[in-house]
């Protein structure tokens, strides 16, 4: 009854995340034609048909000082008339198998709300990832920026290579390849939002969150280039305010001498299970805390 999806399967499944996560056909066609691969998509059968669904992505975390493989648990799905029946629950459990037997050594997911991170605890998981998020003003960035001319840009690699190279030394930090790197960007700018970078190793992924409100779901940069960035994002993702989700720890606002409208939140933004052979014992977690980031969180 469980099994790897096949090629064939992409218009059911894609009907099931529709379905599932109330969103409109031409966002699951996007992820379904550029980031779906049957040997990393676990299905659940009944009567031969897919009931239930969940994607195995496959990335790297800092443990001790280096980067073991794991994979990232998404878009969890189980049709309406088929929940309730233990499925996904079976799904987690043979996710699990699949991992260890591909020599993954964790398994992470992001809990869709956060009732259901009791609900994933069940399958082992442990609440491990965490976040901050600061709200500046426009006059703060403002106050800061440097002035920039036109539009930067620069490919998914050269910009992946920038984060890898700030987190490398980031315990239970989640590295992603350029390829889910690619995917992303070019997924945000599906729901209307942007990718500013500029010169240096800076990048922010940005979208609107309301009248007002840009959102930074991820920005990586060192404290020199934040003029620069701050500059572009005035320019390309103009705003009153800005909600910026960063690395619980970095300390990178407080270095430039900025100050959240309100104290930064932390936020517990994703779940960790250790797989066969593996122990969150291996993990060596001080003040800066695991970070899951690239818009996963």
């Amino acid at each position: 009854m469980i099994g790897f999806a096949n090629w064939e399967d992409r218009p059911v499944l894609a009907k099931l995340w529709q379905v599932c996560f109330e969103e409109e056909r031409r966002y699951a066609n996007f992820f379904f034609n550029n980031a779906f691969c049957p040997e990393n998509c676990l299905v659940y059968r009944v009567g031969g048909q897919p009931a239930a669904m969940l994607h195995l992505l496959p990335a790297s975390m800092v443990c001790g000082g280096k980067a073991v493989r794991i994979h990232y648990v998404f878009a969890c799905a189980t049709a309406p008339e088929h929940r309730s029946h233990g499925y996904m629950s079976a799904l987690l459990a043979y996710a699990a198998l699949v991992g260890a037997q591909r020599e993954e050594q964790f398994s992470a997911i992001l809990p869709a709300n956060p009732s259901l991170y009791t609900y994933y605890a069940k399958s082992g998981y442990q609440t491990f990832f965490e976040r901050d998020e600061y709200l500046l003003r426009a006059e703060q960035l403002r106050e800061q920026a440097a002035e920039v001319e036109g539009r930067k840009y620069l490919p998914a690699e050269v910009l992946n290579r920038i984060r890898n190279t700030l987190l490398q030394n980031w315990e239970g930090a989640v590295l992603w390849d350029d390829r889910a790197f690619w995917f992303a960007s070019e997924d945000n700018r599906a729901y209307g939002g942007r990718l500013v970078c500029t010169h240096g190793p800076a990048y922010a992924i940005c979208r609107y969150a309301g009248e007002g409100l840009c959102e930074v779901t991820e920005l990586m940069c060192t404290t020199e280039h934040l003029p620069k960035l701050f500059g572009a994002m005035l320019q390309e993702m103009p705003a009153s305010n800005y909600r910026i989700r960063l690395p619980k720890g970095s300390g990178l606002l407080e270095m430039a001498g900025l100050s959240s409208l309100s104290a930064p939140e932390p936020v517990f933004c994703g779940m960790l299970r250790p797989l066969d052979g593996a122990s969150m014992d291996q993990l060596q977690v001080g003040e800066k805390k695991p970070y899951l980031g690239l818009g996963k969180d």
